[in-house]
This record gives C-alpha cells, structure tokens and sequence, in this order.
C-alpha cells in the first residue's frame, strides 16, 4: 500500500462516512430482527400481531417491529400488510437487501400499490439505483401517492443523478408540508454541491443550534464540498474522536474536486468514483450483481452521451434482476418457514399424541359407523367394557375401534387374553409418537 493511498483504505475501512458521525451504539440490523424472531418464536401469540408490528414502528423500534412482521409472514407468506411493513422495517434497520424481498413480494400481490412501488424506490436508493428508483416514485404518485410522501428519496435520486435544483426542489416540496430534519439537512448538502455555502450553513442553523449531530456532520461536508478544507476539518475534530477525524481528513481533502453526482455519493454512501466491489462479494450476492449488470450498460464517463431509450432500457434490466434475485430469496425464505411450520407441527403432534398401547375391539370403514358399533360391544361384552373409554384412529382404508390406553404392552395383551375367555375377539395395538388418536363421542 503506497503513503498515499493509506488514509483512503483506513477511511473505507471504517465503513460509510455517515457512521463515522453516528453513535457508537450503532443500528439494529436484520440479522437482529431473526435472531429476535427465532427467540420469541415459542412466544404466545398475541391477539393482533400486526398492532404489535405497527405499534413497535410507531415508537421507533422497527427491529421489534420486523420481528413482529416475521412471526406474521411465518404463519402467511402471502400476507400482503405484513410484506409491506416488513419492507419499511427492513429499509429502517438498514437492510435494503431484505427490504427489496419484501417489497417485490408485496408488488407481485398488489401491483396496483403505489405505496409499495414508493418502498421500493427507498429501497433502490439505497442500493445507489437512482434512475430505477425515479421511475418507481413516478409510478407511486402516478397512483395516488402524496408527493411529499416520496420528496425526501426522491431528492436523493435526483442529487445521485447530479439534478441537484429538482432534488431541492423535491426536499422543499416535503418542508412546505411538514418540518423534517432530513431533508433540512439534505437540502443544505445538496445546495453546497452547487458551490451555495452560505445559503446551505443559513438552512442548517436552526439544527446546529439544536445540537443536532447529524446536521454538524452536514455541515463539515458543506464546508468541504465548498472548498474550506481546513473549517470542515475543524468541524470534524470538534465532533469525531481524534482516530476518526484523522481518517476523514482525505476525504474532505477530495471532496471539492469531485462532479456534483460524484458528491452527493461521497456525502450520502462514503463512495468515491473509483470505488469497487470485490469480485467475491459480487458473486456472493445476485443484488449486487445486479447492480453491476447495470454499471456496465452505462459507464461514468461514456464517450457519447447515453440516450433516453439507453437509459430505460438499463434500468429496466437493472429492476428485473433486482425483482429475480428477490423472488429467488423469497421462495428459499417461505420453503425455510414451511419447513419450520412442518416441524413445529410435527413437534405438536407428537406431544398431543405420544407412542401407547391399545385394544382394538372392532373397525368400520365409514368413520360415524364407530359410535353404533361401541353400543353393540357394550351391550355384547359390558362387565368386560364397564369403565372403558371409545377411541378411534385410522387405518389404511378403515378406522380402529379401540379401548384404552393400556399402562404397557403386556396390560393390553393380557386384556386381550382375558376378552378372548369371554367370546370377545380382539387384539392389542401399539400407536406410535405423533400418531392422531381420537376419543370418540
């Protein structure tokens, strides 16, 4: 590694540079949620599920809330509120990966959804797939979705695709609606890639004030993408242990020089244009392969310029192999969940109906026949009956008439001996674990 491109592989050693400002504590992430999961599964089940799911999302928890989510889609993969939910959860822990599954999912049931379709697009955003994701929110609104339900994504797509006055435009299109934290500082990030300092450190005040730590991230990338390397490494020591402020300073070093597309991927994934995926992590996973099917269809600096149709064509190919791949994940995810459902019922039957020992006194092919055929038996043999209790349980083409259980094998056999020194013709059975026996009415 030569002096110069070590700060580089520190930096990406770190992971994205929007953690490098968060807490330490981290956010949970999908593999969370399934651990979660699998802990409650035993769990009893509460009485609406999905008000559990909605509730834990309400207050901020969306890994309980996927947890919740799961126990639903265990029991009914098709379940279409669940999908949907568990998708938004998903994309909420971080995991858009798990979020397309979802959402596809859910898209297969409901095409019609523009909720789904805005989902999705969030969940393309963060797989750096903004000319997909355009084309998803414009099916959304085109749907009935609110505008600013999706201005926040769907600024980041524009600002990815180097359309920074329609990103703004998009984030205040939000701000007109409600405040939002986010998209102030997205709005800010995304003015400072045109060169604007002073009307994005103007826009970001309020948050500063706050002490809003995400917004003094923000503002060291506005400082840097404006050219004030030295402020945004001011900025990042006042808020970054030592280790961590030392590791960004190329970073912001790099920043000013870099196409406004090229910012907005630095400032929002840690990505620099010569970033690449390792080989190994590609073939591991299809969305990733997808998203380099796509890379190579339209190169970053193509000798001529790409055409609409070109341009539609790659993210259509790019969306279809992303809706594969999830679909390919879904059916492993519901062939894994009915072969846990297998299990536990298997598991339940074999509890309810454990191996024991039996006398069967007659058999009848036609099931209600049994009862008619226990009173002729008690009135033929009723001290050998008196105190007995009818089972029934099937076999092959016909049905046991069986007394019992006996305590063992040799109690049965030693009935049957008796049964026999009565006229009553017999023989002992032996059900075994998970074998369904019922007691007839």
């Amino acid at each position: 590694m030569s002096p110069s491109n070590a700060p580089m592989k520190i930096l990406h050693s770190l992971g994205a540079l929007a953690l490098l400002f968060a807490s330490l504590a981290g956010t949970p992430a999908l593999a969370q949620a399934m651990d979660s999961h699998e802990a409650e599964a035993e769990e009893p089940l509460v009485t609406d599920p999905m008000a559990a799911a909605r509730d834990a999302m309400a207050r901020g928890d969306p890994a309980e809330a996927l947890a919740r989510y799961l126990r639903v889609l265990a029991r009914d993969p098709g379940d279409l509120e669940a999908l949907s939910g568990a998708g938004a959860a998903a994309l909420a822990v971080g995991d858009a990966d798990a979020a397309i599954n979802f959402y596809v999912r859910a898209e297969k049931i409901a095409p019609r959804d523009g909720k789904i379709k805005a989902g999705l697009g969030s969940a393309l955003i963060q797989k750096e797939q903004p000319r997909a994701a355009l084309r998803l929110f414009d099916s959304a609104t085109d749907l009935g979705v609110a505008p600013a339900d999706v201005a926040l994504d769907r600024g980041l797509a524009y600002d990815l695709r180097g359309d920074n006055r329609k990103a703004q435009n998009e984030y205040l299109t939000l701000l007109r609606v409600r405040p939002d934290a986010e998209a102030t500082r997205r709005l800010a990030l995304s003015l400072a890639m045109m060169g604007e300092r002073n009307g994005a450190l103007t826009i970001l005040d309020p948050l500063l004030r706050r002490k809003d730590i995400a917004a003094w991230r923000a503002r060291a990338f506005v400082l840097a993408m404006t050219g004030d390397t030295a402020g945004a490494q001011s900025a990042a020591y006042a808020v970054l242990p030592r280790y961590q402020a030392d590791a960004l300073k190329p970073f912001l070093e790099r920043l000013p020089s870099l196409k406004t597309a090229e910012k907005a991927a630095a400032v929002h994934f840690g990505h620099f244009p010569e970033d690449k995926v390792p080989a190994e992590a590609v073939a591991a996973n299809p969305i990733a392969t997808a998203r380099a099917n796509a890379t190579a269809a339209i190169p970053d600096n193509p000798a001529e310029p790409v055409t609409l149709v070109e341009q539609q064509d790659s993210d259509a190919r790019s969306l279809a192999e992303d809706r594969r791949a999830a679909q390919r994940r879904a059916t492993a995810e519901r062939a894994s969940a009915e072969k846990k459902a297998k299990a536990k019922e298997e598991a339940r039957a074999k509890k309810a109906n454990p191996g024991r020992n039996w006398v069967q006194i007659a058999s009848g092919s036609y099931k209600p026949d049994l009862d008619k055929e226990w009173e002729v038996q008690k009135g033929r043999y009723g001290k050998l009956l008196a105190g007995k209790t009818p089972w029934t349980t099937p076999y092959k083409s016909t049905n046991r008439l069986l007394i019992g259980p006996f305590s063992s094998r040799d109690a049965a056999q030693d009935f049957v001996n008796d049964a026999k020194d009565k006229g009553l013709s017999c023989l002992p059975v032996t059900t075994s674990s998970g074998q369904k026996v019922e007691r007839l009415d």
